[in-house]
């Protein structure tokens, strides 16, 4: 069933304090039959324990456990293992404190997959009254004493009924009664199972044990088969056996009858006065011995007018346990996780709501931490989400034509001409020049506001009704349209549009551009009757004539002098607007003029401006996001350690690391959620504020809800990580390893 082959294992190894605590075990163990290991303390007994139990590993050698050829530690072949086969009764118990003595056996028993809460109660109901331990079921195991505690670690573990039964010295912590009490179930099961058993007790190893295996320095010095017969000469320490002791003075008479009875010849004095009041009684005792007992009916102690019988072997080893009421193999199991969400949730719950002044100000911590994540996530994602439309100096639809060497000499205006001709398409040709001076918005009474000249004069055959704010498009000739970046890049330089009653772009709908001569003499006034939506200055006309009229009012031409003049103006290139630009690209491209995108030169600027802004705002965001997240690290393997005799239970039970991950991940996003997401909130509402603000023209976050779920996603994502990080670390450690590095 258990073979292991030349198993070697060092502690400290290569240190000066090294030990070598196995060295070259080697040994075969039987299908059924209780082998005991003896040694002196450090003689490596507990530690082959370990390995054959999974605990532990070690450094060369091999193993075969029930058909397995192992040759390297794999902790989910063990964790199977010592969940469904193996029942380890542990010296120091390992009971979860946070369980009753119910729950912690029936807790093995849902590892099983046994979740029916009348086979659980069943098959616990019985084991705990084999050990002594039914009346104490609903108590915590913190509230039992240390024999009791020994007891229900024993019952956890043979409530399993499983194959193989490592016990580590399980009867350390009980008195002589309970001794033959364990012993005898422990041996009744290694009728049928294998049983493994440490001890320092060579009377318990040569009246119960099969085969007796003594270790010393990590050695098997000795391996035989006990052929001991012999009756088993324990007394039962709780039982006094009055005909066994010297009976010094009686007395009697109606009220009173006294004796005293002592082990020894020696002489002591001794005063006694009984006294009832209010129907109790009271001891007033007055001895040289200091050490006094109270024996009732809720002592453990039992007096018998009796001597002492030794009992025969056979006697001895009755027992009335019957290992087939543990029978599962019947029983309908479920796989599910053995720490469940709901309790992982209320564990991690009832933590929070004992914080003190320690995890409050830890709180604060997190909540500060998800605000940082807030803003360096919203700040890069403003940096990328910048679009280059806010570059555009002209709409992105106009071409640009290079007057280049080849433009003339294929008939510079007459080549344009010609090749627009043949487009087939509607198309505008912009003059590359900016508002007149005299141009302002007219304020009543003679005064005027001017406009500044870096406004470009642009077209309404440019505009749909979708491109709009507000208003209608023009359909008069002293009609107009202007960009929202006349409003939104406050085009004034020495007032704001407040101090003319304008507070938003709407209000700029109905008031009037006005056209003057030298002495401020109106000569033309154009009515404002739509908002475009770009941010880029420009100014929508009407017609050609109106353009050029704000451009320059002395400029006198026909209809078919227009675009020719516009074209020949002294520029360096021409710019033709056409909805279908990218097809009229390709053809002057073709053909083989020098053609430029107008948008290609904004993107190119966001391009530029999106990579030094990212270059300079990632390592103050990793800076920021890293120092939040270093200190969640801290504080969750802090936690992680005040849980650590939590998680070495588990894993000496055998309960899978990705469970423990679960239930450790549950704590996590609690924590998460009730701090650093309500710091990333705050955040949030902050920068959108901000953004809502006037301090918008220059601090402006971009805050949707794709930025919104992504910062919560990185948050919960970044958190869990990074407070699982500390846990990945101790579980790649055995748990032998987990339970010696903590000192559990």
């Amino acid at each position: 069933m258990i073979k292991v082959r030349n198993l070697d294992k060092h502690f400290n190894r290569g240190k000066k304090n090294s030990i070598h605590v196995l060295n070259d075990v080697s040994l075969t163990f039987p299908e059924k039959g209780l082998v005991v290991l003896l040694g002196p303390s450090g003689s490596g007994k507990t530690t082959l324990l370990n390995v054959i139990g999974g605990l532990d590993k070690v450094q060369k050698g091999e193993m075969e456990v029930f058909n397995h050829h192992i040759k390297h530690y794999n902790s989910q072949f063990w964790d199977k293992i010592r969940t469904e086969e193996i029942g380890y009764i542990f010296q120091n118990y390992y009971l979860q404190p946070n369980l009753n003595v119910f729950d912690n056996i029936a807790f093995v028993l849902k590892m099983l997959g046994i979740y029916d809460k009348e086979e659980i109660k069943k098959r616990v109901d019985y084991i705990l009254k084999q050990v002594g331990m039914y009346r104490f079921r609903k108590k915590l195991s913190t509230q039992l004493s240390g024999g009791q505690q020994q007891r229900v670690a024993i019952a956890r573990a043979l409530v399993k009924n499983p194959k193989v039964i490592i016990a580590d010295e399980p009867t350390g912590n009980l008195d002589s009664k309970n001794t033959l009490e364990i012993m005898n179930i422990i041996k009744s099961i290694s009728l049928n199972k294998l049983v493994v058993l440490v001890t320092h007790e060579k009377e318990i190893a040569q009246f119960y044990g099969d085969r007796i295996i003594e270790l010393k320095d990590g050695k098997i010095i000795n391996d035989t088969t006990n052929q001991s017969n012999n009756d088993h000469d324990f007394t039962n320490d709780n039982i006094i056996y009055l005909k066994d002791l010297k009976n010094i003075s009686n007395y009697k008479d109606n009220q009173l009858s006294t004796s005293l009875y002592s082990d020894s010849n020696e002489e002591t004095k001794t005063e006694v006065r009984l006294i009832i009041k209010n129907r109790t009684l009271y001891l007033d005792i007055n001895s040289d011995i200091d050490k006094i007992q109270l024996i009732n009916n809720d002592s453990h102690l039992k007096v018998l007018d009796e001597h002492f019988t030794k009992k025969t072997r056979k006697e001895m080893l009755e027992t009335t346990f019957d290992d087939t009421v543990l029978d599962h193999n019947n029983v309908n199991k479920k796989k599910r996780l053995t720490i469940s969400i709901k309790n992982s949730f209320w564990i991690a719950f009832k933590r929070l709501l004992n914080f003190g002044r320690k995890g409050k100000l830890m709180m604060v911590i997190f909540a500060l931490s998800g605000m940082l994540v807030a803003f360096s996530t919203i700040n890069i994602y403003s940096i990328l989400r910048r679009d280059y439309h806010d570059m555009l100096v002209i709409d992105e639809r106009y071409i640009e034509v290079k007057k280049d060497e080849f433009y003339s000499t294929n008939g510079s205006t007459n080549g344009i001409l010609a090749q627009l001709d043949n487009f087939n398409e509607p198309y505008k040709i912009a003059s590359n020049r900016n508002l007149n001076n005299a141009v302002g918005i007219y304020l009543g009474n003679g005064y005027y506001k001017e406009l500044p000249s870096s406004i470009r004069i642009e077209y309404a055959e440019q505009l749909t009704l979708n491109d709009l704010y507000y208003g209608t498009l023009p359909v008069n000739d002293d009609e107009i349209v202007i960009s929202y970046g006349i409003y939104s890049q406050n085009s004034f330089q020495d007032m704001n549009y407040q101090e003319i009653g304008i507070w938003s772009a709407k209000d700029f709908i109905g008031e009037k551009i006005s056209y003057m001569n030298d002495s401020l003499a109106i000569l033309k006034n154009y009515k404002i009757v739509g908002i475009s939506k770009v941010n880029y200055l420009s100014i929508y006309t009407n017609s050609y004539n109106e353009a050029l009229d704000l451009i320059d009012r002395n400029i006198s031409l026909t209809e078919e002098q227009i675009e020719p003049y516009i074209i020949n103006s002294n520029t360096q290139s021409v710019f033709i607007f056409t909805i279908n630009n990218h097809k009229l690209f390709n053809s002057l491209k073709t053909t083989g003029y020098d053609v430029v995108l107008t948008s290609q030169n904004a993107i190119d600027t966001n391009n530029m401006l999106i990579a030094q802004d990212l270059a300079s705002n990632m390592f103050m965001s990793i800076f920021l996001i890293g120092g939040g997240l270093l200190a969640f690290f801290f504080v969750m393997r802090s936690s992680m350690i005040s849980r650590i005799y939590e998680i070495s239970v588990y894993r000496a039970l055998g309960v899978r690391k990705y469970e423990i991950y679960s239930s450790f991940s549950v704590e996590i996003v609690l924590l998460t959620f009730v701090s650093s997401f309500v710091g990333f909130i705050f955040m949030t509402i902050i920068l959108g504020s901000i953004s809502n603000s006037p301090l918008g023209s220059f601090l402006k976050y971009q805050i949707d809800f794709i930025v919104i779920i992504l910062g919560t996603l990185f948050l919960f994502a970044s958190n869990l990580v990074i407070g699982l990080l500390p846990m990945g670390l101790l579980l790649r450690k055995t748990p032998a390893q987990i339970i010696s590095s903590y000192d559990i």
